[in-house]
């Protein structure tokens, strides 16, 4: 198996061998090494993360470089958290005696000359970078300034009603390093996470504006734009209440790009405090979420942008048309730079999107039951959230098939969706199956909760095994 991307310039090729397969990588961005079935190199062992490292090439020297594994990479028996690849060398993946072997040789190397590795106690690791893909852009850095922003006179364009028309500038210091500046933006610029004013930024620097994130590399900026092909790991969540009792114990699954995954399970069975951990809105007591490889928990304040949520209860006010509803929360999460035409452009396409056009001038106190909810489904959409979370969305339905009004009340966002098909008759327990996944990858899933087995779950035949999803589900979510 050869993986080729192309380059400018020609460097060294590096020859990989890991469970059997060879790969031959040519100089390129980064390829990643982990459980994930879209990673470069698969390395499929339960030891291993689901984006573990990441292979890449630095002026002309190939590293090896752990991306936040949970158990680790070790060479000569050390826990590492970089290797410098300058002729054959090994590593293990998850353990250091018993994980599974990532050999790497350098294509023509000089005989005889050892890898060199640097133990991961120096300086702290850089934060992952959104799924260590390619970028969406790369440009050079500026020698004085370099602004960002949604207007079409800066010199980094960023497409987004989340970003403020003039956001944020990069500059170079007098001592010859940069600086990231809020432009008193609406929505903050933030930098590992957190949100900034002025901060210094070094090569170990994530920068974060709306979808977009932006690193230093050499003498480049490099970009890249968060277009919702994004994965999430739960890992030992664990939640306890003050007096000791535990509500969720040790729940773990990792959900790929792209994907639907339903949780279902008796009322009090925890289904809304996983929910609650997922989002952040609530972390867990123990354990960490992954949003594509970088902590939830740690860095809210710039992910929570990211994420929708759909409650169980209808936050509309009655009184108000689904088009004034959707102003209103359009004036309140977008930049007041934002034209009203913007805001009506947005407004329309989602309304477009959920099939509610011929009903966005109706009182929403006249709306059915499921276009209520696909309003309020709307009213996260406008943001164009890359995760979705929907706390019991067929609440308050009416569960006969012949009391569907138009037809489609249970498939709120089936376009955006991108493939997946609903059944909007299909609303009562028995009927529930296994998710399709939205996407060419089709993953998807059922997490059922502890408690009896619900006979629709009998009589369906399911197993107890989650489709589409690798690890496990912890005793908080039973098996």
């Amino acid at each position: 198996m050869t993986l080729e991307r192309a380059v400018s310039s020609p460097a060294p090729s590096l020859a990989v061998r890991a469970q059997g397969s060879d790969h031959t990588l040519q100089a390129g961005p980064s390829y990643r090494v982990g459980r994930d079935p879209e990673s470069d190199i698969v390395v499929d062992n339960p030891r291993v993360s689901w984006r573990h490292a990441v292979l890449r090439l630095e002026q002309d020297q190939w590293l090896f470089e752990d991306a936040g594994s949970t158990n680790g990479t070790f060479a000569d028996g050390l826990r590492v958290q970089r290797v410098e690849i300058t002729g054959a060398c090994q590593v293990r993946l998850g353990d250091p005696e018993s994980g599974p072997v990532v050999s790497c040789s350098i294509a023509a190397a000089p005989a005889g000359r050892p890898a060199t590795v640097v133990a991961d106690s120096p300086p702290p690791a850089r934060p992952p970078v959104p799924g260590e893909r390619m970028p969406s852009a790369v440009m050079r850095l500026p020698a004085r300034v370099l602004r960002i922003g949604r207007a079409d006179d800066n010199e980094v364009v960023v497409s987004d009603l989340s970003v403020s028309r003039h956001h944020a500038e990069l500059r170079k210091t007098a001592r010859g390093g940069y600086e990231i500046s809020d432009l008193a933006s609406h929505n903050g610029t933030y930098l590992n996470g957190q949100r900034i004013t002025t901060a210094p930024v070094t090569e170990r620097d994530v920068i974060g504006i709306g979808p977009a994130n932006y690193r230093l590399v050499g003498e480049e900026l490099q970009e890249f734009i968060d277009t919702g092909d994004v994965s999430l790991h739960a890992r030992g969540l664990t939640v306890r209440l003050p007096s000791g009792k535990v509500i969720l114990d040790d729940v773990s699954f990792p959900l790929g790009g792209r994907c639907l995954l339903g949780v279902i399970g008796p009322s009090g069975a925890g289904k809304s405090t996983l929910l609650g951990a997922l989002t952040g809105m609530r972390p867990a007591t123990d354990g960490s979420v992954l949003y594509d490889g970088r902590d939830l928990y740690a860095d809210y304040a710039e992910l929570r942008h990211r994420i929708g949520l759909v409650p169980q209860e209808n936050i509309l006010h009655t009184q108000l048309s689904a088009r004034r509803a959707l102003r209103y929360a359009a004036k309140l999460r977008f930049p007041q730079d934002t034209s009203p035409a913007e805001r009506e452009r947005r407004i329309t396409e989602v309304l477009d999107e959920l099939a509610l056009t011929q009903h966005a001038d109706t009182r929403t106190s006249s709306l059915s039951g499921g276009q209520q909810k696909r309003v309020n489904v709307a009213l996260e959409l406008l943001t164009k959230p890359s995760l979705l979370f929907l706390d019991e969305p067929t609440s308050g339905l009416e569960p006969r098939p012949g009391h569907v009004r138009d037809g489609d009340d249970v498939r709120p966002g089936q376009r955006r969706a991108d493939g997946y098909r609903g059944h909007p008759q299909r609303r009562q327990p028995r009927h529930l199956r296994p998710a399709a996944g939205a996407g060419p990858r089709r993953q998807g899933g059922l997490l059922r909760a502890p408690g009896r087995r619900p006979a629709a779950l009998r009589s369906a035949r399911l197993g107890s095994g989650l489709p589409g999803l690798r690890g496990r589900a912890g005793p908080g979510l039973g098996r």
